[in-house]
């Protein structure tokens, strides 16, 4: 077997833990992955739940049985990050959530998980506009040009409701070298850059 790395769980070629460092935050961010996510090389859900320590990750599609994501979304301190009418631009809100919660997945995912799931569509809804363009690039096309992997949108609406985005720019970074490293294995044509073998980290 290949040398793994122990934290994120990916081979020691392709680990970005020197390029991503923990970042403290004051808002926990909540992570709810479409299980078909789990399948990506690049995991970008993965990727923001090892840099921020005191966020939380769950996978599924229904969560209205689910105890802890029950108890999330009937806090009166959450919010969903997640665009379109009534979110409010992060830089605008004067008291940041205790609680951000953010679906994974892609757009269909996550439309269809906001839709099985009334509790979190009805949270009080947060959004970003990106400053760049994705960093994914040529490694997964994205519907428009607004869009952003998890972890771009987590560090963008943090760096906003924060008022510190240098602080959670060490996150960008870190994914972008990795979209580099994947790209880097396609053109050597050893295997599709978009998918990992095996079970995914949870």
């Amino acid at each position: 077997m290949r040398p793994t790395c122990l934290r994120c769980l990916r081979p020691s070629a392709f680990c970005f833990c020197e390029a991503l460092p923990p970042v403290e935050a004051r808002t926990r961010v909540v992570l709810l992955q479409h299980p078909r996510e789990a399948r990506l090389a690049i995991c970008s859900a993965w990727m923001t739940r090892l840099a921020l320590p005191n966020s939380e990750m769950h996978r599924g599609v229904l969560f209205g049985g689910h105890p802890r994501v029950r108890e999330i979304a009937a806090s009166p301190g959450a919010a969903l990050l997640y665009p379109g009418e009534g979110a409010a631009p992060a830089g605008s809100v004067a008291r940041p959530p205790e609680v951000l919660v953010v679906l994974d997945g892609t757009w269909n995912q996550a439309d269809r998980m906001l839709r099985d799931n009334p509790a979190l569509a009805a949270l009080p809804r947060v959004s970003v506009t990106p400053d760049r363009p994705s960093g994914y690039g040529d490694l997964r096309r994205e519907p428009s040009a607004h869009c952003l992997s998890t972890l771009e949108a987590v560090a963008l609406a943090l760096g906003a409701l924060e008022g510190e985005p240098k602080r959670f720019e060490p996150m960008r970074e870190a994914f972008r070298r990795m979209v580099d490293r994947q790209l880097a294995c396609a053109r050597d044509g050893r295997r599709n850059p978009r998918h990992r073998r095996g079970a995914a980290a949870a």
